[in-house]
């Protein structure tokens, strides 16, 4: 029987040259072993329908500003926002932007969103802390709305729940909020380090 060396699997490196973003502070805080298997292996999972249906009307709404007239507009689309707080590399996109007045994010979905849901939304949060830390602009100072358009599964498809109704939120974030915002994504940091070193 031939022999066969036995090679150690060495771990991929922790993705310290990635910038955080939204989505992987909230894929760590859903479940770890999901944001561990994306960003640190590399290891895409498939996008659902209603992920594949976001993305597309998202990028309709930002080229066309005749779809879908009943959606409330601002002067740029995918403001990008990247940014360092505390030796952190932060990136974010904002759906809707005027500089550095107004600030819109645009949600399908099935889940309903309301006030609280909203209030309680740390995208927003991580967006006024880029134009605060950018721009020096308070996030009191930052007209803030969240616009929802309910969709449904119809004939296996998403789709719009008819008649298309948009929901608007007006958020409201203080300094305070958006430093705690800081603040827990360094302890968030902190535990995604420890996570992998466990691995």
């Amino acid at each position: 029987m031939a022999f066969t060396p036995y090679i150690p699997k060495l771990k991929p490196p922790f993705p310290y040259d990635r910038p955080l973003s939204w989505s992987q502070l909230s894929s760590f805080k859903y479940r770890p072993s999901q944001w561990y298997n994306k960003y640190v292996l590399g290891e895409e999972e498939p996008p659902s329908k209603e992920m594949l249906f976001g993305k597309t009307e998202g990028e309709r709404f930002a080229s066309d500003p005749t779809y879908m007239p009943q959606l409330p507009r601002l002067s740029t689309y995918e403001h990008k926002l990247r940014f360092t707080f505390n030796g952190l590399e932060m990136l974010g996109f904002v759906d809707a932007y005027t500089p550095h007045t107004h600030l819109g994010e645009y949600k399908t979905g099935r889940k309903a969103w309301d006030k609280k849901r909203v209030d309680q939304h740390g995208q927003l949060d991580m967006y006024l802390l880029g134009v605060w830390t950018l721009y020096k602009v308070r996030p009191e100072d930052v007209v803030c709305h969240l616009h929802w358009l309910p969709t449904h599964i119809k004939d296996g498809e998403v789709a719009y729940i008819e008649p298309i109704k948009v929901h608007s939120f007006k958020a409201k974030r203080t300094m305070a909020d958006i430093l705690r915002f800081g603040q827990w994504v360094m302890e968030t940091r902190k535990e995604m380090e420890d996570y992998y070193n466990k691995q």
